[in-house]
């Protein structure tokens, strides 16, 4: 459920992106833009896809069940947000059901409830969830257009301060960017949201806009990753043999850098587990906080350890293995997953 609901999610912001889209041709001069329409194009846009989103995510129905449920109408997502609204509440630490609600009053086009659901959630999370602070400042996009260059613009910088792949952000964070007129840095993040699994319709939008900037620039685009390459470690990690056959099919590698004294990670790479070896490149774009750099932490150290659980803190009988490097070798590193966390 929580899977289908991520998904749903992506599809709503990638609708929403397209007839946001205008916002771009107010043009990075400051002048105001014509809003007529385009609050009401973004709830026709994100209506079907959302009102599935709400109904399966609170129905009682048996999704084994063969036959097909019918979609979702306006009445049942208000009856929805109703009992939602009553839920939360008794519940008012339910912060998952305060993003739903703001999403589902989007839907409806109650603006202000959508601002307040966010707001909440927001607010109970002290600002530290990034879907909250996306839908947040969406919400107030919706409000008024204007907060694209206000106070929403400076929380989608925080969202990708602490979400660097979140698609959502990603895609609002390049207007902010294009607005003002750091037109690399709206390439370099609309770049990025080309990694993610995109409607065939908002690659296409993303991919004319990335050959505008590219003729108006006069450069290629260039992935951040890239520009950071002489902070990066090329490593390839294997794994014993023996502990091969105790790695469960839905098991997740993770991959961390720490100073070779101890401390916290400072940077770290999750993936599913796959084929061994594995080969992958951590730089400073996988960073625990912005403005660290992996070059100029001295010696590291470099582990690897496959999460049994899934969760990031370790736990009797993961796997794992670690290796030392230093930036001054130049070269490549590789480790072998060999030990039992006891």
């Amino acid at each position: 459920m929580t899977a289908f609901i991520a998904i749903c999610a992506v599809f709503i912001a990638a609708a929403i992106g397209l007839i946001a889209w205008p916002l771009l041709h107010r043009g990075v001069s400051g002048d105001d833009a014509p809003r007529a329409g385009i609050s009401a194009a973004i709830v026709a846009a994100a209506l079907p896809v959302a009102a599935f989103l709400v109904y399966f995510s609170l129905s009682n129905w048996d999704w084994r069940a063969p036959a097909e449920s019918p979609p979702a109408t306006a009445p049942d997502l208000q009856r929805v947000v109703t009992e939602l609204q009553n839920r939360l509440a008794s519940q008012p630490g339910d912060v998952e059901g305060w993003k739903l609600l703001g999403r589902s009053a989007t839907v409806l086009g109650d603006f202000p409830l959508a601002r307040r659901a966010f707001g909440e959630a927001y607010t109970r999370t002290q600002g530290a969830d990034a879907d909250a602070v996306v839908g947040y400042a969406e919400s107030m996009i919706l409000m008024d257009e204007r907060e694209i260059d206000g106070e929403a613009a400076r929380l989608f910088e925080r969202a990708l301060e602490m979400a660097p792949d979140n698609a959502r952000a990603l895609w609002y964070g390049g207007i902010v960017a294009y607005r003002r007129g750091d037109m690399a840095l709206a390439q370099q993040r609309w770049i990025e949201l080309q990694d993610h699994d995109l409607p065939a319709d908002l690659r296409q939008v993303l991919a004319e806009r990335l050959a505008e900037i590219e003729q108006a620039e006069g450069k290629p685009a260039v992935r951040a990753d890239a520009a950071a390459a002489t902070s990066a470690i090329d490593l390839t990690v294997a794994i014993d043999p023996e502990l091969a056959a105790r790695v469960p099919a839905n098991a997740t590698l993770f991959v961390i850098a720490r100073r070779g004294s101890g401390g916290p990670p400072l940077a770290v790479q999750r993936r599913p587990v796959g084929a061994w070896p594995v080969s992958l490149r951590l730089s400073d774009a996988d960073a625990m906080l912005p403005g660290i750099s992996l070059a100029g932490a001295g010696p590291l150290t470099l582990i690897a350890r496959i999460s049994l659980s899934g969760q990031p803190i370790a736990a009797s009988g993961d796997l794992f293995g670690e290796v030392g490097y230093d930036f001054a070798s130049a070269r490549p590193a590789s480790l072998t997953i060999d030990r039992t966390v006891p």
